[in-house]
């Protein structure tokens, strides 16, 4: 008699736990890196349709820019959090910047990524180094094509 009702108990439970990891499975784990994903696509196209080639910084930006997009892509799948539609905010958000908004955003939310890679408990499925790497990259490339850029405005 007891049987049935611990089946249907341990059901009950599976399903519950199952209801829970799917009601935040949708939430990332890893922010800053969702961020500075949506960011770099964004400042590539911005890099991509500028008037000007940031003082010969452009090819060098937009090749860290895609290595980083890819590195921190391959992070997030080896950490299981490869979310889509992740890291988008809103437009007002970037007022706060006078021109190319997305490659100033994409150096900070990069900061943020790597102090997030740095401090993470995992390896990101082996790929944290070379994340890390190729976010410094950007971030170093990033800054030099707003430093031209600000000086030329």
């Amino acid at each position: 008699m007891l049987r049935p009702f611990a089946f249907s108990g341990v059901f009950l439970g599976l399903l519950a736990i199952a209801g829970l990891s799917t009601a935040g499975g949708n939430k990332a784990r890893h922010p800053h890196l969702h961020h500075a994903l949506h960011e770099l696509r964004e400042a590539r196209t911005e890099l991509k349709e500028a008037a000007h080639d940031f003082g010969g910084h452009r090819a060098k930006a937009l090749e860290a820019t895609d290595a980083a997009i890819a590195e921190i892509d391959l992070a997030l799948k080896g950490a299981g959090d490869n979310i889509k539609g992740q890291g988008a905010r809103e437009k007002d958000f970037y007022k706060k910047y006078s021109h190319y908004p997305h490659i100033h955003h994409a150096v900070h939310e990069l900061k943020e990524a790597r102090t997030e890679l740095k401090e993470a408990a995992h390896d990101f499925g082996g790929h944290r180094e070379r994340a890390l790497r190729d976010v410094n990259r950007a971030i170093e490339q990033l800054e030099l094509a707003i430093k031209f850029a600000k000086k030329n405005s």
